[in-house]
């Protein structure tokens, strides 16, 4: 078997050399003798005719064919001498072909096991697929409890009351360790208020009661507390601002709980706020007036109006001996340093009574005035603070308030001082513009009232006095003299004081007030000048007033009017007494 193999093999290496030789062209004897057509010969000889081998064969021709033959023969001898070798090596063949059989064997055993392996690699990537998807849904399902853990821990911590904090609600003291435990309560509170689905669940309706019992002993506790500071603000000699700054400041907490977590109880504790604070500073006003009251000097009474005709005889050397010390009715003198004192401290009453001072009204209402702003600035601070509720400042000053407004109608009904309701309308004036730099709108309501009570009064007290100069008899005030009338005097005095008010801090009011006073002065002169006999003394007593009037004006700095007094005064000669002294009291009225 193996040498017809080898033999057919060398035959397939002959042919392969024949075709490497010759191009695939066999020259078989056997295949000479058969026929061979020549059809197509001339075709394929003209495709073929650049093919050096055909030029060769056709060039040589017969040459060609000994060389042919001569090579089979030489291949001949190659064959057998290969087939010499073979045999030689057929040992080593066979050898090797059974090495080569041992290795296909040992090759198909591992070709199998390869197999083996790698459908267990294809089973076992399946697996590590399953595991990868199982680590997957674990690692999702981690994260979800993980987050379930953390949402139900701080539900939980939110909802639960811990001993510590029960005990220091229910037998706690009320101090700042207590605030902290009420803050917290507050805020369990406060989270199972927020989501309605906290509330269908059954561990909050578990704890809920708990809570809730521990809502209402804070509530209870705490307003009691409270209501126990605002009661002792009425035990006498309470400084209220520093019980306000020092202790209530620092449990506004307590107010803040009640009224997130128990509206009823902090209605209650507003309610008794409002009550004690409004008897205690209602009370508080009463006392302080009462006390100015006994301060007051009274300086205008209805029979000191400019031409009242009773107990004048009194009224003239009264009138003269308040001109000097400048403390008479008509005349602002040293009243005016009132305004420069808008911002200091309120009389104190005990200390004036000790040193037997006695102080005009202006005096006694620009302290009752500071006082009822200094209080109500802090009153309307603090509530605003704790209560967070400025409606209720209102209600506490509704006591106080009511007290004043008594006090001014009061007082106001017997005032014919215009000079100290004018400068009462100046000092509320300036006090209005205190209130707006503190940028605290509670007392405007009450200043605008107190404006409303003033101007109405000034301009009464100021008809009485023109009514007064009309209704006066000119006979019983007549002095028989050239020298100025004390009337005139009076009339510069508080002319020349209304027009400095009314420069500091009028509105425009007083203009045609002055001119009606103006012309009221004019007919009582006429009707003094209609006294004296001779024209000569008319003219002289009118040039007397006219000069004191100018005396009077250097004297106030009045520089504008006491030069048109002194225009007149020149040509007072020219004209007629009458003309003269209405030019003049003109000039005086010019601002």
């Amino acid at each position: 078997m193996w040498i017809g193999t080898k033999n057919s093999c060398m035959a397939g290496v002959q042919e392969r050399q024949y075709e490497e030789f010759f191009g695939g062209f066999y020259f078989d004897e056997d295949a000479l003798s058969k026929d061979i057509s020549l059809d197509g010969l001339d075709k394929e000889l003209e495709e073929h005719k650049n093919y050096d081998v055909l030029i060769s064969i056709l060039t040589n021709g017969e040459k060609q064919r000994d060389m042919a033959t001569m090579v089979e023969g030489n291949l001949g001898h190659i064959e057998q001498d290969l087939i010499q070798d073979y045999i030689k090596d057929n040992d080593s063949l066979v050898l090797l072909h059974d090495q080569i059989h041992d290795c296909d064997i040992v090759l198909s055993q591992i070709g199998s096991l390869l197999s083996g392996f790698q459908v267990h690699i294809r089973s076992l990537s399946s697996e590590l697929r399953s595991l990868h998807e199982k680590s997957l849904d674990l690692g999702v399902r981690l994260k979800n409890r993980k987050l379930a853990e953390t949402k139900l821990a701080a539900f939980v911590e939110e909802i639960v009351a811990p001993p510590g904090l029960v005990n220091a609600i229910i037998d706690g003291e009320v101090n700042d360790d207590y605030i902290k435990s009420l803050n917290m309560l507050s805020k369990k509170l406060r989270f199972a208020q927020v989501d309605p689905l906290l509330n269908a669940s059954k561990a909050l309706k578990d704890i809920k009661q708990e809570l809730e019992r521990l809502r209402k002993k804070a509530l209870s506790k705490v307003s009691a507390y409270v209501i126990g500071i605002f009661s002792s603000m009425r035990k006498p000699g309470t400084n209220i601002q520093i019980l306000q700054q020092n202790l209530l400041q620092k449990y506004r907490h307590l107010v803040l709980f009640l009224k997130e977590h128990g509206i009823e109880k902090y209605n209650d504790v507003c309610a008794a706020y409002v009550d004690k604070m409004n008897k205690v500073l209602s009370e508080d006003f009463r006392v302080y007036l009462e006390a100015l009251e006994s301060l007051k000097l009274d300086i205008g009474v209805s029979t000191d109006v400019i031409g009242y005709d009773a107990n004048v005889v009194d009224l003239i050397p009264r009138g003269r001996e308040q001109l000097r010390n400048h403390r008479f009715m008509f005349s602002l003198g040293e009243r005016s340093n009132i305004l420069k004192e808008i911002d200091q401290p309120g009389l104190v009453p005990c200390i004036s009574e000790a040193n037997s001072l006695k102080y005009p009204y202006e005096v006694i209402f620009r302290s009752l005035q500071k006082l009822l702003m200094d209080t109500a600035s802090s009153e309307y601070i603090f509530i605003k603070a704790f209560f967070r509720d400025e409606s209720m400042f209102y209600r506490v000053f509704e006591g106080p308030v009511a007290v004043i407004d008594e006090n001014m109608k009061l007082t106001l009904a017997n005032s014919h001082d215009a000079i100290c309701l004018m400068l009462m309308i100046c000092i509320t004036k300036k006090h209005q513009l205190v209130m707006s730099n503190r940028r605290l709108p509670c007392l405007d309501t009450y200043l605008d009232k107190a404006l409303i009570y003033l101007w109405p009064r000034f301009k009464t007290v100021f008809d009485m006095y023109i009514q007064s100069l009309y209704q006066c008899d000119a006979k019983m005030l007549w002095v028989d003299g050239t020298h100025p009338h004390h009337i005139v005097r009076c009339y510069m005095e508080f002319t020349a004081s209304l027009i400095q008010l009314n420069a500091e801090c009028g509105d425009g009011q007083l203009d045609m007030s002055l001119k009606r006073l103006r012309l009221a002065v004019d007919d009582l002169l006429v009707r003094f000048a209609e006294k004296f006999a001779t024209q000569k003394l008319k003219h002289l007593f009118l040039l007397n007033n006219c000069d004191m009037a100018i005396s009077i004006l250097k004297v106030r700095k009045l520089v504008k009017k006491q030069k048109n007094c002194e225009d007149i005064l020149k040509r007072s000669w020219k004209v007629t007494w009458c003309h003269l002294w209405m030019n003049c009291s003109w000039s005086i009225l010019v601002i």
